[in-house]
């Protein structure tokens, strides 16, 4: 019976062992799946916050691109529209200096354009 008796004492601390095992083990798990999570988050959080600064890089980029260039459209869109006044200025003179200069051939050329317009109008 004495071997009985050491016999299973050794069994039941083996018993004992496997189970505090088991419990250190789900802990274990437990601490790493935690430790993964935050891992994961913290991976997370450094993509968001790298993909916030090239964003933010780009739209200053951009913005500095609109303001170098911007000037550059607006100085060309103001000398086109000079141009385009010193023309439309220039077009009116020589109208008005034609009229001056040949008064019965301008009425003549508005008679003929007045006719061919009532013309092609009539025309179905």
């Amino acid at each position: 019976m004495r071997a009985n008796g050491l016999t299973a004492s050794p069994n039941k601390d083996l018993v004992k062992e496997i189970n505090a095992l088991k419990a250190q083990l789900k802990k274990l798990s437990a601490a790493m799946e935690a430790e993964a999570g935050d891992g994961v988050n913290r991976a997370f959080d450094a993509v968001e916050s790298k993909s916030k600064q090239a964003i933010d890089s780009v739209i200053e980029a951009a913005q500095t691109f609109i303001d170098d260039y911007g000037d550059v459209a607006r100085d060309r869109v103001d000398a086109l529209a000079r141009k385009s006044s010193e023309l439309r200025e220039r077009a009116t003179e020589s109208l008005v200096e034609t009229v001056q200069e040949r008064p019965l051939g301008t009425l003549a050329a508005i008679v003929g354009i007045g006719f061919l317009a009532g013309y092609l109008c009539r025309r179905p």
